[in-house]
């Protein structure tokens, strides 16, 4: 009877205890989060510090938010991160900026390794259109609009590194 009453106290504990963390997680560009880190100019909208529709549909909906790092804010130093103007897509093409960006991918893809690894989902990676780091599909460059990814999205997304964790 000792035995009954234990294992019933155990049981509500396991129960009054249980994991209930989501299972779900959105990468997110560092400036949907914090958009002081956008290029001075960049800010139109009157969301001043974070993308509030974003940000609240992901927490309304319990879904696990990764920031990932600035590529931009890096190669300046954060010092001039913060002040920085806006720069073009060639200006951001070249080695320096595309060894941060093969960086920083190789830390997110780690990440996303953990995450899947540990039974988790990951429901998206998103971006920033018209960003030099951040874009998925579209950039505007002195040849007008054009379908180019960022430089750290191209690092990320690469086909034949995802491949291999999905």
């Amino acid at each position: 009877m000792g035995t009954r009453n234990k294992n019933s106290e155990d049981q509500k504990i396991k129960t009054k205890n249980s994991d209930n963390r989501s299972k779900r997680f959105v990468f997110l560009p560092f400036c949907c989060m914090a958009q002081a880190f956008q290029a001075n100019g960049i800010v139109k909208y009157e969301w001043k510090a974070s993308i509030t529709p974003i940000m609240k549909l992901l927490i309304e909906n319990n879904i696990n938010i990764i920031q990932m790092p600035c590529p931009e804010s890096i190669f300046g130093g954060y010092n001039t991160g913060l002040s920085r103007t806006p720069k073009g897509y060639s200006y951001y093409n070249c080695k320096e900026f595309n060894d941060i960006c093969e960086k920083l991918a190789s830390q997110i893809l780690d990440i996303i390794k953990g995450i899947l690894n540990n039974g988790y989902e990951i429901i998206a990676i998103m971006g920033i259109e018209m960003s030099s780091s951040c874009a998925l599909n579209y950039q505007y460059t002195n040849k007008g609009m054009q379908n180019i990814k960022g430089i750290f999205m191209e690092k990320l997304i690469n086909e034949n590194r995802l491949k291999d964790l999905i």
